[in-house]
Parts: C-alpha cells; structure tokens; sequence
C-alpha cells in the first residue's frame, strides 16, 4: 500500500525511524510571485493573441442567436480556425454564411492571419 510522505513520517516517528528525506523536501520553497511571472512567460499571457481576441469577440461575429451554438475549437496551423457545432442543421447553415463570418475574423485585431473555417458537427 503506497501512503503519502505525511502519512510515511507519521508512522516514522511511531516507530522511532528517521523521516524519509527526498531532494523535493531539501529545496527551498519557490515564491508563488516567481511562478507566476515564468508561466506568464512560458504561455505568453500578456501578449494579445488571435484566441483571446476571438473569445472576446464571439458574439460580435456570429451574433446573439449563434454564438451559443458555436464555439472555437482552436486555430490550426495559425491559418484555420475549427469550430464546433450543435448539430449537422446549424453546421450546413454556417457553411453558406462561411465567407462573410470569415471576413468578420479577419477585421479583428491579431487574427488576419486566419484564412479558412473548418465547421465540424
């Protein structure tokens, strides 16, 4: 049976044994500060970006009635945004109306680079 380390020192100080020392319990403590500035780095958090600005602008490009049965899967290879629908009905209605959604995205600040939409049911 595997215990966590609290539990494992517990038992180790019952028994009169040393606690179990590993090179994690060794390190100083990472202030949280720290660790948030290195993940806003890592995923870029700060910086606009063609995602945030199309969450942001969903219901402006698809409109109220919509934007509740659609939602962005993700931006593949910078230059396709996949999206995903409700159902077959809504996917074939979204196909007609395709080139005026995707001039919509392309007037959005950071996502001119998108040139195709992929609609999947």
């Amino acid at each position: 049976m595997k215990f966590s380390k609290n539990i494992e020192d517990i038992i180790a100080d019952f028994r009169g044994l040393p606690h179990t020392v590993s090179a994690a319990s060794r390190r100083e403590p990472t202030p949280l500060d720290n660790i948030l500035d290195l993940l806003q780095e890592k995923y870029k958090l700060e910086k606009p970006s063609p995602e945030r600005t199309l969450v942001e602008n969903w219901e402006k490009i698809f409109g109220p009635s919509l934007c509740e049965r659609c939602h962005p899967v993700r931006i593949k290879d910078e230059r396709t945004l996949i999206i995903s629908v409700t159902n077959q009905t809504l996917r074939s209605e979204l196909q007609f109306m395709k080139r005026s959604f995707l001039k919509k995205i392309q007037a959005l600040e950071h996502c001119s680079d998108i040139k195709d939409l992929v609609i999947r049911s």
